[in-house]
């Protein structure tokens, strides 16, 4: 199944950075991000920032080690760090999100017996 990580950065370097990483360890295919506007509660107070918004896009296989990288990387104290299933995906791209992240290998079966 697809799966989209979302979380947000506080700078265009950290996104950037962590999304190499990640792609090239080939727990995520693809990472979107871009510039937003946020308005939020931190420390009781109303906080309006800067951020970048990420989009991860991956397999279930894979997105517990990207969550786990994700979230040891993230320079944030407390990261947003949500997952999305895709129940609705074009199998073409299916296939390549499948091709392009770690996969879970068939487990090989031994039917011969050794007595």
């Amino acid at each position: 199944m697809g799966i989209v990580i979302v979380s947000t950065y506080p700078d265009k370097k950290s996104i950037s950075k962590v999304a190499r990483i990640v792609v090239e360890k080939k727990l995520a295919a693809c990472v979107n991000y871009t510039e937003i506007n946020s308005v939020y509660t931190w420390k009781n107070k109303i906080q309006d920032a800067t951020e970048f918004l990420a989009l991860f896009k991956t397999t279930s296989d894979s997105k517990q080690k990207l969550k786990e990288t994700i979230a040891r990387s993230h320079p944030y104290k407390v990261p947003e760090i949500v997952e999305l299933k895709m129940d609705s995906v074009s199998l073409p791209y299916m296939k390549w999100l499948e091709e392009s992240t770690l996969r879970r290998k068939p487990k090989k079966r031994n039917n011969s017996s050794k007595r």
